[in-house]
């Protein structure tokens, strides 16, 4: 009896051993297959790293999705190995900073300094057309090259704070620009309303457009003993209104050879060069007291008058300065 009881537990104890050593095995077989799992996937993901770097900007981008999405995939899985999870963070952060740093090449590229005193709008415009396109290409790739929405958001933040600083410019310059260009037609206005000559300078109201005119009547220069004494401008307005017109003649005397003063007051030989009574002859003294030339200018107003004498004209007349 107690040898059959004996042989029953020698029989027991063997088949848990053999459970048992069938367990083991089972479990060693398990970890072996998870380790060649591992293995082959920490293989898989240094072969696209290493694909990484001898690709273009379009492929490296794929390839970092397909990275991503492995990885993605990965931590479904029940049966993790850190050793795998650590590759694919370090293969990920290592592209992405391929991204971050064309990214950041770009703005730098774009980055004016002192833009305020940058005076090329098309160059501004290139900048700020090239980071608009950054903007655009980053909203487009964020999700894959950058970490969080958080860093997206900062990179949009900076990229626009540059661009409003070129579109402030850019509105400066063409304000400038603007006021040049009134400038220039105001100075083209002014040009077209003026006769100058060496003794002066006429300006014509601007209501007048071009319904006027100034020319000298070399009939009537008078040279004597040799010297140039009376040089003579006809100057006529015609209102395209139809309303009564002006003219004036103007009468440049030489008197370079006497003081204007002493010429004007001790001789009436320069005034009876002028074929006008004295009483209509109207003197005009420059700042200096004659022109730079030492020669005097009398104007004679007919009609409704031309040259603003001081005589309270009721219309808008031309004004003379001698020079």
């Amino acid at each position: 009896m107690y040898q059959e009881s004996r042989n029953i537990m020698v029989k027991k104890l063997l088949k848990g051993i053999l459970v048992t050593g069938v367990m083991v095995m089972g479990i060693s077989g398990c970890s072996s297959n998870v380790q060649d799992d591992s293995k082959q996937k920490i293989v898989s993901i240094q072969k696209m790293d290493k694909s990484f770097k001898s690709e273009k900007r379009e492929e490296k981008l794929d390839t970092l999705k397909k990275v991503l999405k492995s990885q993605s995939k990965y931590l479904k899985e029940e049966n993790q190995d850190n050793n795998v999870l650590d590759q694919y963070k370090k293969t990920v952060t290592k592209m992405r900073k391929y991204f971050i740093s064309d990214y950041e090449k770009s703005i730098k590229e774009n980055t004016l300094e002192n833009v305020e005193s940058v005076q090329d709008k098309q160059q501004i415009n290139e900048k700020k057309d090239n980071l608009n396109a950054l903007k655009t290409l980053v909203s487009e790739e964020y999700k894959f090259t950058l970490d969080s929405k958080k860093q997206y958001d900062s990179y949009m933040k900076y990229i626009t704070e540059i661009a409003t600083q070129y579109d402030d410019r850019i509105a400066v310059l063409e304000k400038e620009e603007e006021m040049q260009k009134q400038a220039e037609i105001e100075t083209q206005k002014e040009v077209q309303r003026t006769y100058s000559n060496e003794f002066f300078t006429i300006t014509v109201p601007e209501e007048w457009g071009s319904n006027w005119s100034i020319q000298e009547d070399t009939s009537r220069t008078n040279v004597i003993d040799g010297i140039t004494r009376v040089r003579v401008f006809m100057c006529s307005h015609h209102p395209s209104d139809g309303s009564e017109g002006g003219g004036a003649e103007i009468y440049v005397i030489n008197m370079s050879d006497y003081g204007i003063d002493e010429a004007h007051s001790s001789s009436s030989f320069y005034r009876n060069l002028i074929p006008v009574a004295e009483d209509e002859q109207k003197y005009l003294y420059s700042p200096g007291g004659e022109t730079s030339q030492g020669w005097a200018v009398f104007v004679e107003n007919v009609a409704a008058s031309f040259i603003d004498d001081g005589n309270g004209h009721t219309v808008p007349l031309a004004t003379i300065t001698l020079k």
